[in-house]
């Protein structure tokens, strides 16, 4: 009776270790590249603004590659209205161009820096979308 409660107590640690690993992974922020800035430009599809991240879905294109979409993560909801963000500023069928540090893997996606939809932009930690580059103020809300 001892080896089976050994055997299912390893079992069940093995298996809280490997869910936490999959937890950190999918939270971790090691699959984009904050060494480069990109802008991206294209409509939004889909723009969800909550707690743990930020999601948005947009279509992008280019002769190259056609149309497609892409997944862009960003901050906690939280981090989003203290930059100015309001809801509903960002619509499904809106232009959008997002500063973001892009995907390791090169694929489409990335993080979410900064972004410029309907005339308003938004900027984390004082990057101007237009530069990519920090701001004499640190504040980059819309004008």
């Amino acid at each position: 009776m001892s080896t089976i409660r050994s055997f299912v107590s390893a079992v069940g640690a093995s298996l809280l270790v490997f869910a936490a690993l999959d937890a950190a992974a999918h939270h971790s922020a090691a699959q984009f590249d904050f060494g480069q800035r990109v802008t991206v430009e294209g409509i939004i599809k889909e723009f969800s603004v909550k707690n743990p991240h930020t999601m948005a879905i947009v279509e992008l294109s280019d002769e190259e590659r056609g149309t497609r979409d892409a997944e862009f993560e960003g901050h906690s909801a939280s981090h989003f209205y203290r930059a100015g963000y309001e809801r509903g500023m960002a619509k499904p069928g809106d232009k959008i161009a997002i500063l973001i540090a892009p995907r390791g893997d090169g694929e489409d996606g990335g993080f979410i820096q900064a972004f410029t939809v309907n005339g308003r932009t938004i900027g984390f930690g004082g990057l101007s979308p237009e530069t990519g580059r920090p701001t004499a103020s640190g504040s980059t809300s819309g004008e």
